[in-house]
């Protein structure tokens, strides 16, 4: 039930110009629940996350508003499970050096068949979180990125949109739910990814993002790169 962003400038810039987007997405889609940015500094990824809706969270806003980047990554969350509310619990997930972060929109039916594979990882309850250590196992182990993404689907199923923000390198938004599609898009000079409000219209666009430029659904399946200006498929969704 959550919304994912990506948000990527040719030129640094201040997380406040993407503000008015994170505030019209959260006020359209279902999030309200939890959310958080990740960002590129100083050769790592940062992030700030939130257990209560940006519009709840005014410090929070000052605080990340000022934060100059070329890559952001945000993530509006609506959890499946409303007891999985917490700290732990919010998006981005950020690995323990700052090498990435993560973000997941969807029910990753399988996490919990696989939490006992991560015990003492795992700081909270919610399936994303699985996803997220699950990517960074593979990603030590020598996954590509995109693979790894499409990988991390197919091991736990359900349905999955990811957000994948490395130190360097492009930023990587893939599509694997039906039920909440993903689009790529230009606006204001920054490439964009977002999902679509849970809606199977055109109102992403109307009410949020209103003169976006080369609109772009993305296919089921697929990962897009987002600063490299390059599209990887990925191959068909896992089934789940």
């Amino acid at each position: 039930m959550c919304e994912l962003l990506l948000v990527v400038w040719p030129e640094p810039t201040s997380f406040e110009a993407a503000l008015p987007w994170v505030e019209s997405l959260e006020r359209f889609g279902l999030g309200g629940y939890g959310w958080g940015v990740a960002w590129r500094e100083g050769g790592e990824v940062c992030t700030y996350r939130h257990p209560s809706s940006l519009s709840q969270d005014p410090e929070g806003r000052e605080q990340t508003a000022v934060a100059r980047s070329t890559h952001f990554m945000v993530h509006l969350r609506r959890p499946s499970n409303l007891s999985q509310i917490s700290l732990a619990d919010t998006q981005p997930f950020r690995s323990d050096g700052g090498e990435f972060a993560f973000a997941h929109n969807g029910r990753l039916d399988g996490a919990e068949g696989e939490r006992g594979n991560f015990a003492g990882l795992l700081q909270g309850g919610a399936d994303s979180e699985v996803g997220f250590r699950l990517l960074e196992r593979l990603l030590s182990t020598g996954w590509a990125a995109d693979s790894a993404l499409l990988e991390v689907h197919r091991r736990l199923g359900g349905t999955a949109n990811f957000g994948y923000l490395p130190s360097q390198g492009a930023a990587l938004a893939y599509a694997g739910s039906t039920m909440n599609a993903m689009w790529g898009f230009e606006i204001a000079g920054a490439q964009v990814a977002a999902t679509a409000l849970h809606s199977g219209d055109q109102a992403l666009f109307d009410l949020c993002f209103a003169g976006a430029k080369d609109r772009r659904l993305i296919p089921v399946g697929s990962t897009v790169e987002f600063g490299e200006h390059e599209v990887a498929t990925s191959g068909p969704p896992p089934r789940g």
